[in-house]
């Protein structure tokens, strides 16, 4: 389904970023870039993958580092440029989660170290995309062998939440950054249509991840404070139909076609992967 340059963040671990990265290695993509915060599961999961069969021919490249300093996506992209002089793909996946308090117990710290991350990184990370993917050839021939009507020069999935579209109690300032993404999404997409590019979001709901997990979550450094502690969820859970987390893989399958061509008449939106929590 694909094939080219790739870049995810986030992609350490075993949550959300890290299937995506799996899922798109499976899916015929040749070069990927994988960038996260924690360098110890970001080679994780580049192991995972070149230890893989059938993956052995995939360059993976790993740069970790802070998403939300701009001085490092300057570096990120320099590199990807200087190494590929192009970007197909673009996964937008790091993030953090919320304060879990209401607007009147946060303060700008809380704020600033949420939004700088889910949104103001993404939308920078966004742009840079955009400056690579816009004046970029197409590839001469889709490996799906599509008509030219459906080729794209790039293809961009934002990951938002499923509280981009709902809100909950004590959380407005997650789901505010959230909302941003899905925003951005929408305008980014207008602008990029008469070049060829498509810019999507996915919206997981509660997904089996390190973020909704302690079990699944690196240990602390000594000294270090949690400032993302997952809430219980149970009631959340119970709120979708389907009764139930989702899975990482179950997010990265929708990822992959949006990415693809075969989503090719797909621009600006944001599809929901929530077992129905938001229809309930």
């Amino acid at each position: 389904m694909l094939s080219g340059v790739a870049l995810i963040t986030g992609a350490g671990g075993c949550g959300i970023g890290s299937a995506i990265s799996r899922a798109f290695a499976k899916s015929g993509i040749s070069k990927l870039v994988l960038t996260d915060l924690n360098s110890k599961t970001l080679e994780q999961t580049i192991t995972t993958i070149q230890q893989s069969s059938n993956l052995s021919d995939i360059e993976v490249i790993g740069l970790d580092g802070d998403i939300s300093d701009t001085r490092f996506v300057d570096t990120l992209f320099a590199e990807i440029k200087s190494k590929y002089g192009r970007l197909d793909y673009a996964v937008n996946c790091a993030g953090i989660s919320g304060n879990n308090k209401p607007t009147d117990q946060s303060d700008l710290n809380d704020f600033d170290r949420i939004t700088n991350v889910n949104y103001r990184s993404l939308w920078y990370c966004s742009k840079k995309e955009l400056e690579l993917m816009k004046y970029q050839s197409i590839q001469s021939e889709s490996k799906l062998g599509f008509e030219s009507l459906r080729r794209q020069r790039g293809s961009i999935v934002n990951v938002a939440s499923q509280l981009g579209i709902v809100g909950r109690p004590d959380a407005p300032i997650y789901c505010a950054s959230k909302h941003a993404v899905i925003g951005l999404t929408k305008c980014d997409a207008i602008d990029a249509s008469p070049f060829q590019v498509r810019v999507n979001a996915i919206c997981p709901g509660i997904i089996h991840t390190p973020m909704t997990d302690n079990a699944l979550r690196p240990g602390l450094k000594q000294g270090e404070k949690d400032l993302q502690a997952p809430m219980d969820l149970t009631t959340a859970v119970n709120i979708a139909p389907m009764k139930r987390m989702g899975t990482p893989e179950e997010v990265a399958d929708v990822v992959v076609f949006l990415s693809s061509e075969k989503a090719s008449f797909v621009q600006g939106a944001s599809w929901v992967v929530d077992g129905g929590y938001t229809i309930n």
